[in-house]
């Protein structure tokens, strides 16, 4: 089954102390990404597949406020990615909407011997990364990015201002 899904702009919750801001989402079952053309989806046919909706957020934000923008606007959270086909389409994602070459993701790194420790800030399961040789950096507390260029992921600093993926 094929579910073309429109791209647009998502109607962000009114908040009177936020400024109103273009954000653009996407609804994609969690493990049906693998088409070349975002806007196809195969959609898997069993029932109760879940979904996520990913919003990407061009304005630039630290990790910390691009998270409460996230609570605050969509009830949400800094995407996690747990598979290959997530990650890939989350690239396409920002390729389509965004010229950034970072956007946060959820993850944080912290400092541990003999390699840092990796988690989603929503506590979901570690259970794949994309980071670039050489990351995550060592020795202290870091933020996590996705690069455009190379969907890998670059340890960053956390007060860095970029834009970011929510999903919801």
């Amino acid at each position: 089954m094929t579910l073309l899904v429109p791209l647009g702009p998502v109607s962000p919750m009114a908040e009177e102390t936020e400024e109103t801001e273009e954000a653009v989402g996407l609804e994609v079952p969690e493990e049906a990404v693998g088409a070349s053309d975002t806007q196809t989806l195969s959609v898997p046919s069993a029932p109760g597949a879940s979904t996520r909706t990913y919003v990407v957020v061009p304005r630039c934000r630290t990790f910390h406020q691009a998270q409460s923008f996230c609570a605050r606007r969509y009830r949400g959270k800094l995407a996690s990615i747990h598979s290959a086909s997530t990650n890939a389409f989350l690239l396409r994602l920002v390729h389509r909407l965004s010229n950034a070459g970072l956007v946060w993701i959820g993850a944080v790194s912290d400092p541990a011997i003999p390699r840092p420790y990796c988690h989603w800030t929503d506590r979901s399961p570690w259970d794949f990364s994309q980071w670039l040789p050489g990351h995550p950096l060592p020795g202290h507390h870091f933020c996590t990015s996705l690069c455009t260029n190379n969907a890998r992921w670059r340890s960053v600093k956390c007060k860095r201002r970029l834009p970011f993926i929510c999903e919801i």
